[in-house]
């Protein structure tokens, strides 16, 4: 089906252009955010949330950040891991121009710093299926490639180096993202990176900062046809941020 695309002008207004954007996805956007309207150059959330490092660890509380780039596929997610009174751990989860970087410090000591090609895929499949909480980029991100797959379910792809990667997206009775999946995304296993599903769930619609989404998701994998929830979290707050996007050091556009 062609439908018209929304993209911004020269004076940052969007406007509609002729593309094929599935109309699942068309009216998803009528309800996430008023347009035409100006377009922030990125989104930033702030987050509280709980993980689990393997099946059947105690949850980690954590408080995050997390901006994403509207105009092209970068995001930047800074957490802090309560462990002690006096005792934090930060990650730092970023992605830019098809380079990735996870950075975790203790005590401000840096711990660990992982990059590569398998790092970078993973963390370009954590954009796609964020892409709820960002609704903007939806409608303008040129990088996005959709398809619609049947009356209740879309394909977003992206391309990762010479490798395209894609995640699904279902919707409810009443037109909203309800889950995410992909077949395929990398999963640490020791030290190598092993194809696993891997999929997420999406609940409790709001409006924050003057954008529509959903406040609840959980993200888990499936091994060996068991559901090992990692992350749980809840979006507590939204805006839209008018400076461009810059990625953290060592994720250079």
């Amino acid at each position: 089906m062609v439908l018209q695309r929304l993209e911004p002008n020269s004076s940052g207004q969007l406007v509609e252009r002729e593309h094929r954007l599935p109309a699942l996805i068309r009216r998803y956007l009528e309800r996430a955010f008023p347009f035409p309207g100006p377009v922030p150059a990125q989104v930033r959330l702030v987050q509280t949330g709980r993980m689990w490092s393997k099946p059947g660890a105690r949850p980690m509380g954590f408080s995050a950040t997390e901006r994403f780039a509207i105009d092209r596929v970068a995001f930047c997610w800074e957490a802090r891991f309560g462990i002690a009174a006096a005792v934090a751990i930060k990650v730092r989860d970023c992605y830019d121009a098809g380079r990735g970087v996870l950075q975790v410090r203790a005590l401000g000591i840096p711990v660990q710093r992982r990059s590569g090609p398998d790092i970078a895929v993973g963390e370009a499949y954590r954009y796609l299926a964020e892409l709820p909480w960002i609704p903007h980029a939806i409608a303008v991100n040129r990088d996005l490639e959709w398809e619609e797959l049947d009356e209740r379910s879309v394909e977003v792809g992206c391309r990762v180096g010479g490798e395209r990667i894609a995640v699904t997206f279902d919707f409810d009775a009443s037109g909203d993202i309800s889950r995410c999946s992909a077949a395929a995304r990398p999963r640490d296993v020791g030290r190598k990176a092993v194809p696993t599903p891997w999929g997420g769930q999406f609940s409790d619609y709001r409006t924050l900062g003057g954008i529509r989404m959903p406040v609840r998701a959980e993200v888990h994998w499936d091994l060996n046809g068991k559901r090992f929830v990692y992350w749980c979290g809840l979006i507590t707050d939204a805006c839209r941020v008018e400076e461009q996007f810059v990625a953290a050091a060592g994720v250079a556009r």
